[in-house]
């Protein structure tokens, strides 16, 4: 019994410093952070993040890879599944969209390690980026044989379509202030998602939507039971 509720502590306190982390790193970025702030945030002892994490880099890491971990599952398997790239593609959007209104977080981080090379960065790009970019520009590209989405360099299209959609979750406040919009609100959501498809020139979403349901309840494109 003691040892399972050491255990029990022991996750608990975890998630509570992963949890703070978050916001600290999202706010002020990992330069900008110490243990001490997030230790602060999740009301422990500052010696308890370095028992569980040892460095702040690795903490970092951890919390991005268990943000992620949805996306992998969700996303990046996309581009292995047969059907009509475009519609594919559509599901990714939306996918995509989904998952920044559930973790903003994820790219008011990056916004700081974008700015420099980083060993960071590079290890972000290897871990994680890399898979979501190939699944994407391998749809986009098989769009465009098949006459289904714009013109245009796959890599500059793909970061054309990340920047529309992240911006109004990265600047919440500003864009809620200027455009009296809820970034996640449902309406919302939907809406910078069609945007997103427009802009790729994939078909209106009156004629893929019966295509898009179908492949969204297909057993291979479901999560991963957590």
């Amino acid at each position: 019994m003691a040892a399972a509720a050491r255990k029990t502590d022991t996750a608990e306190g975890r998630a509570k410093i992963m949890a703070a982390a978050i916001e600290e790193f999202s706010r002020y970025g990992v330069d900008g952070t110490t243990l001490r702030q997030i230790a602060a945030r999740a009301g422990l002892q500052h010696q308890l993040i370095v028992y569980h994490f040892r460095t702040k880099d690795a903490l970092w890491k951890a919390v991005v890879s268990d943000i992620c971990d949805t996306a992998q599952e969700e996303l990046y398997r996309l581009d292995a599944v047969d059907g009509d790239p475009a519609q594919l593609l559509r599901l990714l959007v939306h996918g995509f969209v989904a998952f920044t209104a559930r973790h903003p977080q994820l790219h008011r981080m990056l916004t700081f390690e974008g700015r420099t090379d980083s060993e960071r960065l590079r290890w972000w790009m290897h871990e994680l980026s890399s898979g979501f970019y190939a699944a994407s520009s391998k749809l986009i590209r098989a769009a465009q044989r098949a006459g289904t989405a714009r013109t245009g360099h796959p890599g500059r299209l793909h970061y054309a379509m990340i920047g529309m959609i992240t911006t109004s979750f990265v600047f919440e406040y500003e864009y809620r202030a200027l455009t009296g919009l809820d970034p996640f609100g449902e309406t919302e959501i939907e809406a910078v998602a069609e945007m997103a498809c427009d802009f790729l020139g994939l078909p209106s979403r009156v004629r893929a939507r019966s295509r898009v349901a179908r492949l969204a309840r297909a057993p291979q494109l479901s999560a991963r039971t957590r």
